[in-house]
């Protein structure tokens, strides 16, 4: 086991040491890679900004409801505020 682990330790770092390869990652990373993760980027982007925007909306009315009812004096009252506010929205 321990001679494999040495032979490709070895032959890991004489790949990285070698121009030629070291160019052939560089032109696959910028023709294959990064276009496909922008491409993934674009595609999730719209996603990220509603899910961002569901949450600070329930930050929101989280704020309103601890506003209304003190969480730290009446914890039962907030959490069936809390309670009915988001599952009724569904």
């Amino acid at each position: 086991m321990l001679l494999l682990r040495k032979l490709l330790w070895h032959a890991a770092r004489h790949i990285a040491l070698d121009p030629r390869t070291r160019a052939k990652a560089a032109e696959v990373y910028e023709k294959e890679v990064k276009p496909r993760a922008r491409a993934a980027w674009r595609q999730a982007k719209p996603k990220l900004d509603a899910a961002k925007a569901e949450m600070d909306a329930a930050k929101a009315e989280l704020k309103d409801i601890a506003a209304e009812t003190d969480p730290r004096k009446n914890p039962r009252e907030f959490a069936a505020r809390v309670k009915r506010r988001f599952l009724d929205r569904e």
